[in-house]
């Protein structure tokens, strides 16, 4: 049987990842390139002629081939992006600072609770972690409270972090048997 698209084809492709539905591009004589679809089913006629000319294989090789194009140019996306000089961050005042993930690894690696601009930004991760949903609207339980009064009297971000693993991650406090709210450590689970 003739289609539209008989003898015109240019490229086909699963257009979905259930991959049950064929992207035909086809070109006609007077020059536009068309986009047509054909569902994946052995009873329709158009599905069997479409096999018939072009098999599952050729569609499975030209589907992986076009998938993983796509997936190479967004790795060379993003390592153009992530390779970049001038990826910089300020601060409040539009002062240059060095590249985000540098001030992350500083800010928890070099802390000193002396600086008064580093309590600073402790400060204000603290009140960050507080605004989550996660921690808002937690439970009444102690493991909570125990965490929550982790976060207020810890000096470190590291520490502050641990406390908010409690909330996001299921993570648990080992408390001391010898003084109230003191936390001895923290046992965060491998998922």
């Amino acid at each position: 049987m003739a289609y539209l698209w008989s003898d015109k084809v240019t490229d086909f492709y699963y257009s979905n990842p259930e991959s049950d539905t064929i992207a035909v591009l086809w070109t006609d004589d007077d020059g536009p390139t068309r986009e047509h679809y054909i569902k994946v089913d052995e009873e329709d006629q158009q599905w069997r002629d479409f096999v018939a000319e072009f098999p599952y294989e050729e569609i499975n090789t030209r589907s992986d081939t076009r998938n993983e194009n796509f997936r190479e140019e967004f790795r060379e996306a993003f390592r153009s992006w992530a390779q970049r000089e001038d990826v910089v961050f300020g601060d409040a005042d539009g002062n240059p600072k060095n590249k985000f993930e540098d001030n992350i690894i500083n800010f928890l690696s070099e802390f000193d609770n002396t600086d008064a601009d580093q309590k600073e930004k402790l400060f204000k991760l603290k009140l960050k972690i507080f605004e989550q949903d996660v921690v808002k609207n937690s439970e009444k339980e102690d493991k909570f409270k125990n965490a929550k009064t982790f976060i207020r009297k810890s000096d470190n971000p590291t520490d502050v972090l641990l406390g908010y693993m409690v909330f996001s991650n299921g993570a648990e406090l080992k408390l001391s048997d010898s003084e109230k709210f003191e936390v001895e450590g923290v046992y965060i689970p491998f998922k």
